[in-house]
């Protein structure tokens, strides 16, 4: 998968809040963060390797 703003492959789990966690995975989508860019981006379906439910609770905690 790609970043949709600079097309980097360095996307990783963004960081959630506990309402993000329950949201995103309500609504069967991860959140991904570019390392690149830093653009969040809603991904879902053949390129995503993880489901929804899973990617909410392994992704990092908030901080700010």
């Amino acid at each position: 998968m790609n970043c949709y703003r600079c097309e980097d492959e360095e996307l990783v789990l963004a960081p959630l809040w506990p309402a993000e966690r329950k949201d995103y995975s309500a609504a069967g989508v991860v959140l991904r963060q570019c390392l690149n860019c830093g653009l969040e981006q809603n991904h879902i379906g053949d390129d995503e390797p993880l489901e929804p439910t899973k990617a909410a609770l392994v992704a990092p905690s908030h901080t700010r």
